[in-house]
């Protein structure tokens, strides 16, 4: 379900065709934005032009039969913290798939399953009810059905009392799917007649672990059917159905999502169960509703990603923790979360280059057969998208679509804040009551971060090189909240700290790109902070121009002359 190597090695052509190779950066910068995101991004050249293309290289999916044109509809919105609304969407409706439009079209309002997102909605709600502090707490606490099956032989029942609600969430806790569940209490007259005790105690008493608890993540539909039922008692709710409402629907006012198929007059959804009888619409089975099964329309996955963005119902700092990688995968590209699917995207650091910088997108795919959803976050840029898909075809098409509107539109953000810092935070800065001090932060092509051309305090050189480079740490004035990372208007404090790599640089790891072996000697983290805030800068903003820098360390405020 995770990113994979054509998408990574689409998104690097994006570096300028006269280069031969994509290596990384020399300066490994800080994970996170190299520059910040407090500007609107939606007037920008670079997301101007990912809007003109990603028509064309959709078309193009069509002309090489990557995509079905026929049968496929699918929506996608791209969606901006900035402004807090859609900044780009796209509909198409093949020919097959016209009769499926209850409404007779495809807009953001249209209802379809958003199958495995359904995850992050389950973590969600379950954050914001119990907090980060549930992820330590036995999931026996809440469960105590499941406690007293532990066995002599480690390999035939999951020791429930090993189990952690945050293993689950992590899909670290070893529990698998739940096929072998569904088999076991299959009625072809009366299929949909399981009862959460029956998938309790199947879970006790026969469901085999598939790994040891924590020892990596392996994809869990089952862990997550239990993980409905934690939020259920949670909530003091009978069903995670009533508690799901309560907890995220109800409070993000998102009124199209629902567990179970919508219906009534006036309804705008794709409906394919008139022209396919086998369509999983409409199949709703609520003990595992957690795992998959919601319904939803592109305006509100935008209004859910941009509550996770803005840290609406978690504290900013729960945002945070949640928003982290808690698992490796068998490759250095793909992480895992709770439950995010995360992809560490090297992307040209300037547009046109061929030096790289790593970036996190925090991802999620769904799927119930004949629909298939595409959800992501970048919290580097403020930005998201959402894909949904519809037809025989949906399953595999959500891969093509995924890295097209991913590939287009990532590094399209990111050169939008490399034009934002050049236009708003480059300049000279000097504090006239100090003769002879001042800094000049530049913007250079194939190099992260703002550079230090020039420093000078009271007459004395500051920079005794030119690798210095500068990058944001996250605080600021306003708030703790990621959404003041994004806010664009009125008077803030961001908070800079300056790195010093060092001369000459090692080369990185041959599996970077780079001339270097199997290590990385990289060592930006460790250094920042030794001498206290002499490294730090604090950027003065209006209305996201930088007009002045401070100096914590010396007391000193520079005021831009240029």
């Amino acid at each position: 379900m995770l990113w994979d190597k054509v998408f990574i090695t689409s998104l690097l052509g994006f570096a300028a065709s006269s280069a031969a190779t994509i290596v990384a950066t020399d300066e490994a910068p800080l994970i996170g934005p190299a520059f910040i995101s407090n500007f609107d991004p939606s007037n920008s050249t670079a997301i101007h032009n990912a809007k003109t293309k990603l028509p064309r290289l959709i078309e193009n999916l069509f002309s090489k039969g990557t995509l079905n044109r026929t049968d496929l509809a699918f929506h996608i919105d791209v969606f901006s913290a900035a402004t807090n609304k859609s900044i780009y969407s796209y509909s198409h409706v093949g020919k097959d798939a016209n009769s499926t439009l209850t409404a007779g079209v495809l807009n953001e309002k249209t209802i379809a399953r958003i199958g495995s997102v359904t995850k992050l909605f389950t973590a969600y709600a379950i954050i914001a009810k119990g907090g980060m502090e549930v992820f330590s707490q036995p999931v026996t606490k809440f469960l105590p059905e499941l406690a007293g099956n532990s066995s002599n032989d480690p390999l035939l029942r999951l020791d429930w009392k090993d189990i952690t609600v945050g293993a689950l969430l992590s899909q670290q806790a070893g529990t698998g799917g739940p096929g072998d569940f569904l088999e076991k209490y299959y009625n072809p007259d009366d299929q949909l007649n399981y009862s959460t005790k029956d998938f309790l105690n199947f879970m006790r008493d026969d469901k085999r672990p598939v790994i040891s608890p924590y020892r990596n993540a392996v994809y869990s539909d089952a862990g997550f059917s239990i993980l409905g039922q934690v939020l259920a008692r949670l909530t003091g709710k009978k069903t995670y159905s009533e508690a799901i409402r309560e907890t995220i629907f109800k409070p993000l006012g998102l009124d199209s999502m629902s567990t179970k198929a919508p219906n009534g007059t006036g309804l705008n959804a794709i409906n394919r169960k008139p022209v396919d009888a086998n369509s999983s619409w409409g199949i709703d089975i609520e003990v595992v509703a957690s795992s998959g099964g919601i319904y939803a329309n592109g305006a509100d996955l935008r209004t859910a990603g941009l509550s996770i963005l803005n840290s609406e119902l978690l504290s900013p700092t729960n945002t945070s923790e949640w928003m982290k990688p808690r698992s490796g995968t068998g490759t250095i590209v793909e992480l895992v979360g709770a439950p995010w699917e995360i992809t560490r995207l090297e992307i040209p650091v300037s547009p046109g280059s061929n030096r790289t910088r790593i970036s996190d997108l925090y991802t999620k795919a769904g799927g119930n057969g004949d629909y298939t959803t595409i959800f992501a976050l970048s919290p580097d840029h403020g930005i998201g998208y959402s894909i949904l898909i519809a037809g025989l075809t949906a399953s595999a098409a959500r891969w093509p679509l995924r890295d097209t509107v991913g590939e287009t539109f990532i590094p399209a953000a990111e050169h939008a804040t490399w034009e934002n810092a050049r236009r708003n935070l480059a300049g000279t800065f000097a504090d006239k009551s100090a003769p002879g001090t001042n800094l000049t932060l530049t913007v250079d092509k194939g190099r992260p971060g703002l550079g230090l051309g020039a420093f000078w305090v009271k007459g004395e050189n500051g920079r005794d090189h030119d690798h210095w480079r500068i990058y944001p740490t996250g605080l600021n004035s306003v708030s703790r909240s990621l959404s003041a990372l994004y806010k664009s208007k009125g008077k803030m404090r961001v908070a800079h700290r300056m790195v010093q790599p060092m001369p000459p640089m090692q080369p990185r790891a041959a599996v970077e790109g780079g001339k270097g072996g199997l290590f990385d000697n990289s060592f930006t983290w460790m250094d920042i902070d030794f001498q206290g805030p002499a490294d730090e800068l604090i950027f003065d903003l209006v209305d996201g121009r930088l007009v002045g820098v401070e100096l914590p360390a010396t007391g000193l405020v520079l005021e831009r002359v240029k």
